[in-house]
């Protein structure tokens, strides 16, 4: 199995990674300012919140629990959100393709499968975005909480398997320069 990023030479996707690697750093502080008015004692992870709200009952009482312009930060942030998934899926696809250069055996095609992942990821919060928008303008059916939910667990899912995948490549290769 191959991926489109392993037909950059090593160099370019290195030089790709920190690109989008500093986008996502970047992408996540803006995030994390835009999410503070969206903390509160119903929703005190923010827009992660009402991601993973999972009823129309605990949605309806999040929505409740913003004002009007909390609710202006969260259509920002969740429109701000398709700029940062692009920088995130990226970032992790090569890293795990990264690690195909590091780590032995079938953890290669782990890497690729990992990198392939990532668009899965992408697809996912932007489907989770689409029912949250919806629901935060008041006409989303009482199934979008939970299709939200079950989109965001996915993305957090295989976000998290590609960074462990990462930070194992990194391990290795960090214990293999110190002759451990």
């Amino acid at each position: 199995m191959t991926h489109p990023f392993l037909r950059f030479s090593e160099q370019e996707r290195r030089r790709l990674f920190w690109f989008f690697l500093t986008l996502t750093v970047l992408a996540t502080v803006i995030l994390q300012i835009i999410d503070g008015p969206l903390k509160t004692a119903l929703s005190p992870q923010g827009i992660v919140s009402f991601e993973l709200a999972g009823t129309p009952a605990q949605s309806a009482r999040i929505l409740s629990g913003w004002d009007a312009t909390a609710r202006v930060y969260a259509g920002f942030s969740l429109g701000f959100d398709y700029l940062y998934m692009l920088s995130y899926t990226i970032t992790v696809a090569l890293a795990a393709l990264w690690a195909t250069d590091v780590l032995p055996g079938g953890w290669r095609r782990a890497g690729v499968w990992a990198a392939w992942g990532m668009g899965v990821a992408g697809l996912a919060d932007a489907s989770e975005n689409y029912f949250l928008w919806r629901l935060l303008i008041g006409n989303g059916p009482d199934s979008f909480p939970a299709l939200a939910r079950w989109a965001a667990i996915l993305k957090f899912s295989l976000l998290g398997l590609g960074v462990l995948l990462a930070i194992a490549a990194f391990l290795r290769r960090l214990t293999s320069r110190k002759g451990l």
